[in-house]
């Protein structure tokens, strides 16, 4: 299993309770191909850097998920047939590297003794 990242843009018109239908309907495609959400965020609503169907605002939703190795492909396919998902992105999660020129960590303090040198 392999860690990606996937973000979509739900229709900004749709109210909570149709909001919280569309995130189940992908979580479902999720769980459909074997997958599991290691993390969800609603990053709520936003507008968007360019119109996208006529709508310039939308609902943010990015999830850390899992999925075996031929999965990706069925995944995307599903939520492009999704009427509610105006755009979506799945991409490899790579894990955070430190920059090169990083200072190395500050030595841990010497342990104080109780008594006083001489």
């Amino acid at each position: 299993m392999r860690e990606y990242e996937l973000t979509y843009i739900v229709k900004p018109d749709l109210d909570a309770a149709a909001l919280a239908a569309t995130i189940e309907k992908v979580n479902g495609f999720i769980a459909a191909e074997n997958g599991s959400i290691v993390k969800t965020d609603m990053w709520g609503m936003r507008k968007l850097g360019y119109e996208i169907r006529r709508y310039r605002e939308g609902h943010y939703i990015h999830n850390v998920i899992k999925l075996p190795e031929a999965a990706p492909a069925r995944l995307e396919n599903r939520i492009k047939l999704t009427e509610d998902v105006i755009r979506h992105m799945l991409v490899i999660a790579e894990p955070l590297k430190t920059p090169r020129n990083a200072p190395p960590p500050a030595p841990a303090p010497a342990p104080e003794n109780a008594e006083p040198a001489a």
